[in-house]
């Protein structure tokens, strides 16, 4: 299992998850937190596929714009992936209200570089509700406080790329086996998108939780059942 965090690209969140999210299967990330995609999400692609050791088809999860990558993997090279599993994410932003998201988010990153660590995890506290929603377990409170800042430069152009990347001229020639994961308030990636994306992929199934843009997280175990219920059906 190669897992791609989202715009932030530091994993820590996602391995911290992954015994609940990926039963029984062995992870590995591929860190992004300081890649600047100066070659866009076809270059950050082509790097996550490099970082794959096996030489077997493996399962691919993306996680916001980690499924930007994780589809275009699919795409250049479809034999390499066994399955997608798409956490919150896209094949294009059609919501005009989550754009200004997006931005919103950039804009914060560039000045997350330069406030003080207090005023920053004051800026943190204030974007839970969107991210977790109104009730999370402590621990992962703690692990969303202490994840790295971003990188300006990286995350600013990640985040710009988002609100250009449009995959609806080659998604329906991805054949790949897909599960298809959205929040039912997600502020930052509507589910609108995400039952579009499932709807545009040939083999996909969609599941749909009440909470917010990390709602993976948050229900991670009810999550890792029906992720393992999906694999065991392509069997």
């Amino acid at each position: 299992m190669l897992i791609i965090p989202g715009l932030n690209g530091h994993p820590g969140m996602l391995l911290e998850a992954a015994p609940r999210l990926f039963p029984g299967w062995q992870a590995c990330a591929f860190n992004h937190h300081h890649d600047q995609a100066q070659d866009g999400v076809e270059g950050l692609a082509h790097r996550a596929l490099d970082s794959l050791r096996a030489s077997d088809p493996v399962f691919v999860c993306g996680e916001s714009f980690g499924g930007t990558v994780a589809l275009t993997m699919a795409h250049l090279a479809p034999e390499r992936i066994q399955g997608l599993i798409l956490l919150s994410t896209f094949g294009w932003h059609p919501s005009a209200l989550a754009r200004r998201g997006v931005r919103a988010l950039a804009a914060w990153s560039f000045l997350g570089g330069r406030v003080s660590t207090s005023l920053y995890r004051a800026g943190r506290l204030a974007s839970l509700p969107t991210q977790l929603g109104l009730s999370f377990q402590r621990e992962l409170l703690d692990s969303y406080l202490a994840r790295p800042r971003a990188d300006v430069a990286a995350y600013r152009t990640k985040a710009e790329l988002s609100l250009t990347f449009d995959a609806r001229p080659w998604l329906r020639t991805v054949e790949t086996p897909a599960f298809v994961l959205v929040g039912r308030w997600d502020p930052v990636v509507p589910r609108s998108a995400g039952a579009e994306l499932a709807r545009s992929l040939p083999n996909a199934t969609l599941a749909t939780l009440d909470g917010g843009h990390l709602v993976h997280l948050v229900h991670a175990q009810h999550v890792g059942r029906l992720i393992e219920r999906w694999a065991r059906s392509l069997r």
